[in-house]
């Protein structure tokens, strides 16, 4: 692991008259990331809404940032690459460095590598707990198996346990023996992973004895086998994991369920199983915004249900971004529902190029990168990924004051060299008091 950089950025804000901003998170000033500083791919915001991970230059290291003082730290991996996939409420990311799993607290950016036990090659740590005591992830093992686990209160890296096979049912003879877990909740009670390649997701609650229990809900609602096809109560032909999300408050689970439509075809739709009832709805009706059949994929979801995602997956089938608020049985899209994105990323929505990624615990802060140009369809100007949050709780436009130009430096230089009387316009050399050395691009 090398190279970490700390950056002051201003963060651009563009708003409309609705109680909704949208604040774009570039790492220079002339909008264009790769020309002296990495793109920002964005995939996880913490449930208070105030912290952010993901990837730069799609995968060749991991960043954070906070979303109230603008500072993003990024960190470049050495060989293999890497990305942080979880953020908690305190700045601490959980993530992957080249072949070591690590967590990185935002303050400090020092990364403590995830150490795996006997027998495993490596880690790859996924999301941790609102305290950051129950880490999840999965092992590959030196049979290249990938395995589920997880780590709770400093204890060494633990398996979770596979269903039985009673608990599997039909569905056995389309696994193999590897899994992995993606997602935790806050209160770290329950883990949210998936069975296979992306088979078929699973959950783990944690029991009274304090041991994590599967519970593999999709065979109680999918049709296996052809016996199965005469079964009422399994209304899903298949149910993949490879979109899959969580509450924080682990309530809500959300997935891409199969079912066959009304000429016997097949159509995706998105389901949702409440861990807590142990019911699934499948949001069965044919959506006005999904014109193309593409379906609604859930990417993720707060704690009251409200869930959000893409309509199809791919940068050539993708059309546009959704959200399904808590009750309703309608989806909206993003350039419907918030007209300051509309502005500004309508472009991007209509082909595709939107990815959400990430809601808070209480549904008002939405975490999404897009691939962007200023000029999308004139092709002069270079496309590049950028990472933004839109809050639907703020109104006008907003500009956030870099914290760093409120600290007292012990002593500010220019590039070459040159004393300066604090932060500038430009790249700044700061000594702090401390004997530390930071660049501040402002």
């Amino acid at each position: 692991m090398k190279k970490i950089f700390t950056l002051a950025l201003s963060i651009a804000a563009t708003a409309s008259l609705s109680a909704e901003s949208i604040k774009i998170f570039k790492c220079t000033e002339d909008g264009i990331p790769g020309q002296t500083e990495p793109e920002l791919m964005g995939f996880s915001i913490s449930a208070n809404g105030q912290y952010i991970c993901g990837t730069i230059q799609a995968g060749a290291g991991g960043f954070s940032a906070d979303t109230q003082s603008g500072i993003v730290n990024w960190m470049m991996a050495d060989e293999v690459g890497g990305e942080f996939r979880g953020i908690n409420n305190e700045g601490l990311a959980i993530g992957f460095l080249d072949d070591d799993g690590v967590k990185v607290p935002f303050g400090t950016l020092e990364a403590q590598v995830l150490k795996a036990p006997s027998g495993v090659r490596s880690i790859l740590g996924e999301s941790l707990s609102d305290d950051g005591d129950v880490m999840v992830g999965s092992f590959t093992e030196d049979s290249f198996n990938v395995i589920a686990a997880y780590s709770a209160n400093g204890s060494d890296w633990k398996k979770l346990p596979m269903p039985s096979d009673a608990e599997l049912g039909n569905l056995k003879e389309h696994l193999n023996d590897m899994s992995a877990a993606k997602f935790v909740s806050g209160d770290g009670k329950v883990i949210l992973g998936h069975l296979g390649s992306f088979t078929f997701p699973v959950i783990w609650i944690l029991n009274e004895a304090g041991e994590y229990e599967p519970d593999f809900f999709p065979a109680r609602y999918v049709k296996g086998t052809d016996e199965d096809v005469t079964d009422d109560s399994k209304e899903l032909l298949g149910m993949s994991a490879f979109y899959t999300c969580m509450s924080n408050n682990g309530k809500y689970v959300g997935a891409l369920g199969t079912i066959s439509d009304e000429n016997f075809g097949l159509r995706v739709v998105p389901v949702i199983y409440n861990t807590e009832e142990k019911t699934l709805k499948i949001y069965k009706e044919p959506q006005e915004i999904d014109y193309l059949n593409l379906g609604l994929y859930p990417r993720a979801i707060a704690d009251d249900g409200t869930f959000i995602g893409m309509i199809g997956v791919s940068l050539i089938d993708g059309s546009g971004c959704f959200i399904m608020r808590a009750g309703e049985e309608t989806a909206e899209l993003f350039v419907d529902a918030f007209p300051a994105y509309a502005e500004t990323f309508g472009a991007c929505d209509e082909v595709g190029y939107s990815v959400p990624t990430g809601i808070s615990a209480d549904g008002k802060k939405i975490l999404c990168y897009t691939f962007y140009s200023d000029d999308l369809y004139g092709g002069d100007d270079p496309a590049y990924y950028v990472t933004y949050v839109i809050d639907t709780d703020a109104n006008g436009v907003e500009e956030i004051k870099s914290a760093y130009d409120q600290q007292m430096h012990d002593a500010v230089y220019s590039i070459d060299g040159r004393k300066l009387q604090g932060i500038t316009k430009g790249i700044n050399i700061v000594r702090n008091s401390d004997g530390s050395v930071k660049k501040i691009l402002k």
